[in-house]
């Protein structure tokens, strides 16, 4: 236990003489594990610097949940995300919908590597910029009111009329 309180010790100075601003905090961090029709659903949540829950899906795919002021709205929420995975998992569309999700994630990591790594022209910005709002266009088109299926939460960031 010692040697891990020392390794912690050094990597938080070595974050500090980097110039970050290093909080340690002794408290809760919890992983919380489902197997839903043969799907791992994962979540872990810990407590933030505000002392506040930060609640994160890690399986099937990685998706920030939200910050939370206490556990039973952390629990909440899990809820709600077991039952909305669920019926998506009953759809018989979750795993082209897992497929387009992982695409899009290995897109952003694509994108990150491009503008880490190599010198990119102005005009990239703007085709690619089009391109992301005209997907986004084609998502709030098919979000309308009559093909809604999950009622006990409104969407986070959809605003259907």
């Amino acid at each position: 236990m010692k040697e891990i309180d020392i390794r912690e010790t050094v990597h938080e100075m070595m974050l500090r003489q980097m110039g970050g601003k290093v909080t340690v905090f002794l408290g809760k961090q919890c992983h919380v594990k489902f197997t839903v029709e043969g799907y791992e659903i994962s979540y872990v949540y810990n407590i933030n610097a505000k002392n506040k829950y930060f609640l994160q899906r890690v399986k099937p795919y990685p998706m920030a949940a939200g910050v939370y002021e206490d556990l039973k709205d952390v629990v909440k929420m899990i809820e709600i995300d077991l039952e909305q995975l669920k019926e998506v998992i009953k759809s018989g569309k979750f795993e082209k919908f897992l497929d387009l999700n992982k695409r899009i994630l290995d897109t952003a990591r694509n994108l990150e590597d491009l503008f880490f790594y190599y010198k990119v022209d102005e005009e990239l910005f703007d085709d690619l910029l089009k391109r992301i709002e005209e997907i986004k266009e084609k998502i709030y088109q098919s979000a309308i009111p009559e093909k809604r299926v999950y009622f006990k939460k409104d969407p986070e960031s959809l605003e259907i009329e």
